[in-house]
């Protein structure tokens, strides 16, 4: 009995270094998960920081493009006032059958259309025919060109005459369409700059919606 109780110190130290052991096991093991965490911590810090940077960049490009849009805009609209407030039909036949009759083309039949919204600006045509050869009609479209009037030869469609022919030129029928334009004045030109700043929300979306996916494969 005197011989255990002499021992008896040397279990006591045992067991209080195999304690210590079991707690630094445990620290150990405890300052391993942290730096775990932190790690992770970290890693998702320089996602956030990169992401931070490409959403600074992208929100750079919007308002660049949103000022060359807004000049394109400004551009179209300073266009759109050059054209007529009105479209005088009395004046444009008149400018046509001028031309066609200076021209000594024959048969001569001029008859106004509709007008069509086509957006920032409205459009009338006018239907022309008449008989005459290929030069006068080259010639004719020329000064339809050079009129002071905004005309534009919109369709040609030209047919050999029936008629017995006189001169060494050949005469042909010619049914042409003419047109003449007006700026619509309630018409403001759409910058998209909403569908532009919708396109910034549509990646986000996407990266949710995989995320989903991924949890539910696992």
């Amino acid at each position: 009995m005197e011989n255990l109780l002499s021992k008896l110190w040397v279990l006591i130290l045992c067991y209080g270094a195999w304690e210590g052991y079991v707690v630094y096991e445990t620290h150990t093991e405890n300052l391993k998960q942290k730096e775990d965490v932190i790690a992770g911590i970290r890693a998702r810090i320089r996602k956030a920081k990169k992401e931070e940077r490409q959403i600074k960049t992208y929100l750079k490009d919007i308002e660049e493009a949103k000022k060359n849009i807004e000049l394109v805009a400004q551009e179209v609209e300073r266009l759109q006032k050059k054209l007529p407030e009105k479209i005088q039909d009395v004046e444009n036949l008149s400018i046509i059958k001028d031309i066609a009759t200076g021209l000594n083309i024959k048969n001569i039949y001029l008859s106004p259309g509709t007008e069509e919204n086509k957006g920032f600006y409205f459009t009338k045509r006018y239907e022309f025919s008449g008989v005459g050869t290929y030069l006068q009609y080259l010639v004719f479209f020329e000064k339809i060109a050079s009129s002071e009037r905004l005309l534009n030869v919109r369709e040609v469609e030209f047919k050999r005459s029936q008629e017995p022919q006189r001169g060494r030129f050949q005469l042909t029928n010619a049914k042409i369409i003419i047109e003449s334009y007006r700026y619509n004045p309630d018409h403001k030109e759409d910058r998209g700059i909403q569908k532009l700043e919708s396109e910034f929300s549509k990646p986000k979306a996407k990266s949710a919606k995989g995320k989903k996916g991924k949890r539910g494969g696992k």
